[in-house]
């Protein structure tokens, strides 16, 4: 039978007649399993350039109160930079800039376990699909909303923006779950999980050097909406949530993923129950929402204040500040997909759970001491900016073990799980940056090692609990959907 002819008898697919959208490349067929994992690794990076675009344009956004001394600086042989924009600054105090900055935390809570549940029993295309679509829109409106309706607009956009994003990583950890067999998962749910990084690189690149060429803020947020409704077409085209319903994918490798997963959902319409008490007080499951809890209070804080930090501390201007904002994200970036294609060589040294707990829960607390460390480099550019790297990399190996063992834990409720992972997850991110902004007003380092010795003991405590609790066995609860537990 051909081709055609065997789509002819699939009236359920679409066809499409463009060769690339079926990603052949002459007689070799691309594995939709690759696809997927790109589409996935590009929605997260989506998600990050809006993101992060406020976490670099905010500096320019905000004018220094005006009892401020600018001479009073931690790093004054630096001097103070120059503007690269004049007048049109907001007024706007720590508290209020603090608020604008994590209202997407608050809102980032929102629909995670509704999104990781319409996910699983559903599919995640078209979750997916509307989070694009609401991204696009509200970081397209956010300079003209902000600029008539001040910080209010400001922060009720974020908080949309934060409900948006929400849904994303609940629905690709449910597509890891359903489109990948456990030997790949580390590998290319690796992949898929670093997204976000290449977004934060991308976006505290391209939004510095875009308000320096244009003198202006608002022209990062057209760019990045403009980048976001493009990409919102190739999700349309290539990412599907099941591989049954897939309508480019091979008869064998859709055969393979089935037989891999002998016991995982693979195709859509099948029932869920969901044992919401037995995930709640699964244990192990607890030891993951730690262990990511503390990771997410590191990245997060990374994220939103690092530009803040190279600014007010090391006194770096805007287009400098996009720059080195991205390199410690750059050496992340690279790290985890390295470690996407080699994590499966440490496994053969030490078992799956002590690889979880060293290289996943242990390298948080590693990556906070060392950015502990950085404060205490002072006025030392090049030592600061070393550490950060070396901690984003250590930061490299929770997209191979903290993020896939979720997926480990449970076949059936990958995207439930992880909605309400993230969901707690997001509060380091409201947490994280309510003490930050609140221990940083005076733009000292005293401040700022306060904020990292937090960190460091949040990264302790949380490590211990892992290591006490954590599994890389399927859960009983799981079972409920299957047959018995010895398949």
């Amino acid at each position: 039978m051909s081709d055609a002819e065997g789509t002819q008898n699939q009236p359920k697919k679409t066809r499409f007649c463009c060769d690339p959208v079926k990603c052949r490349c002459c007689n070799y067929r691309i594995p939709q399993r690759f696809v997927m994992a790109i589409m996935l690794h590009l929605a997260l990076q989506n998600n990050f350039n809006t993101r992060v675009v406020l976490n670099v344009a905010i500096v320019e956004m905000v004018a220094p109160p005006q009892e401020e001394n600018i001479t009073e600086v931690a790093c004054p042989e630096f001097g103070t930079p120059e503007p690269t924009q004049k007048g049109g600054k907001f007024p706007w105090p720590a508290e209020t800039r603090a608020l604008v900055l994590y209202a997407f935390y608050i809102g980032y809570t929102v629909l995670q376990v509704p999104g990781g549940w319409i996910a699983d029993k559903y599919g995640a295309r078209y979750v997916i699909l509307i989070c694009v679509l609401v991204t696009t829109a509200t970081t397209a409106i956010f300079p003209i909303c902000t600029q008539s309706f001040g910080h209010v607009a400001a922060i009720v956009l974020r908080f949309i923006l934060g409900m948006a994003h929400s849904p994303t990583m609940p629905a690709l950890s449910s597509m890891v779950s359903t489109w990948l067999p456990p030997s790949e998962r580390a590998g290319w749910g690796g992949i898929a999980y670093a997204g976000t990084n290449l977004g934060t690189i991308l976006s505290n690149i391209l939004t510095g050097v875009l308000i320096h060429a244009f003198d202006g803020w608002p022209v990062a947020f057209y760019f990045w909406s403009i980048y976001s409704a493009i990409f919102f077409f190739f999700v349309l085209l290539y990412l599907f949530s099941f591989p049954d319903t897939h309508p480019f994918i091979s008869k064998e490798e859709a055969d393979f993923i089935r037989n891999m997963n002998s016991n995982n959902r693979a195709i859509v319409g099948r029932s869920l129950k969901t044992p919401w008490l037995k995930i709640i007080s699964n244990m192990p499951y607890w030891a993951n929402i730690a262990a990511q809890f503390a990771h997410n209070y590191i990245y997060f804080s990374l994220v939103t204040y690092l530009p803040t930090y190279l600014r007010d501390i090391l006194q770096f201007d805007v287009s400098e500040d996009g720059y080195f904002s991205a390199i410690p994200f750059i050496a992340l970036w690279v790290t985890s997909l390295i470690l996407g294609g080699t994590a499966h060589y440490f496994i053969r040294f030490m078992t799956e759970k002590w690889f979880n707990i060293i290289c996943g829960a242990g390298c948080n607390v590693a990556s906070a001491a060392l950015m502990v460390g950085a404060v205490y480099a002072g006025c030392n550019r090049m030592i600061c900016i070393a550490l950060y790297i070396l901690s984003m990399i250590l930061k490299a190996f929770y997209y191979v073990t903290l993020t896939t063992n979720i997926n480990a834990l449970s076949r059936n409720h990958g995207g439930l799980m992880f909605g309400f992972c993230n969901a707690l997850g997001s509060l380091s991110g409201i947490i994280g940056n309510a003490i930050i902004g609140s221990l940083t007003k005076d733009k000292q380092f005293k401040g700022w090692e306060i904020s990292f010795w937090i960190m460091l003991g949040v990264a302790s405590v949380t490590t211990l609990f892992f290591f006490i609790f954590s599994s890389v066995e399927r859960q009983k609860f799981d079972y409920d959907e299957d047959t018995p537990m010895d398949q």
